[in-house]
């Protein structure tokens, strides 16, 4: 009795815990396509618009506050944000950052980006229309965009701060 019992709480352990993990799964993607042109509101009240951001280097993070690796990885994003925009001088080195949280809602989306100390520009993609014009299948993913305009690097899987800083070297010349 005992033996079966170590068994089922074994079995239920693993099915609380797998779920999480197996959509999780990081994975890097390079297609070199084009960008999409997207708006989206802001949660500040105001609104990004990609067009404007044209000849820019950008990073494109989509996350949820539900996203247990959204949350561990968003400390290396506001670090980044920081060094690679707020604090460089060169304009021509900035990089634009911007998180677009789906598959969530509006107060718990924006609960999450207060909590973490995110800094740079978020909203809700309400209507999924950014997350299908870029083709996110899971959380994080996050995109790097060059100065061209170019998506030249696609991670979907939390980021670490050495991959960010490395990926970010690459798309800011």
């Amino acid at each position: 009795m005992r033996l079966t019992g170590r068994v089922l709480a074994v079995v239920l352990w693993s099915a609380l815990l797998l779920p999480p993990v197996i959509g999780c799964e990081e994975e890097v993607i390079v297609k070199r396509e084009p960008a999409p042109d997207f708006v989206l509101k802001l949660f500040d009240g105001g609104e990004f618009n990609s067009a404007d951001h044209k000849g820019k280097a950008m990073v494109v993070n989509f996350f949820a506050s539900w996203c247990l690796p959204c949350k561990v990885e968003a400390p290396h994003l506001e670090k980044a944000y920081r060094e690679f925009n707020i604090k460089q001088d060169d304009p021509a080195r900035k990089v634009v950052f911007l998180g677009v949280a789906i598959q969530d809602t509006e107060d718990a989306a924006m609960g999450f980006v207060k909590a973490a100390g995110i800094t740079f520009p978020a909203g809700l993609d309400a209507d999924d229309k950014i997350k299908e014009a870029f083709g996110v299948y899971g959380l994080p993913t996050t995109f790097f965009v060059d100065g061209k305009g170019i998506v030249s690097y696609t991670f979907a899987g939390g980021m670490t701060e050495v991959l960010l800083s490395n990926e970010l070297d690459k798309i800011r010349f």
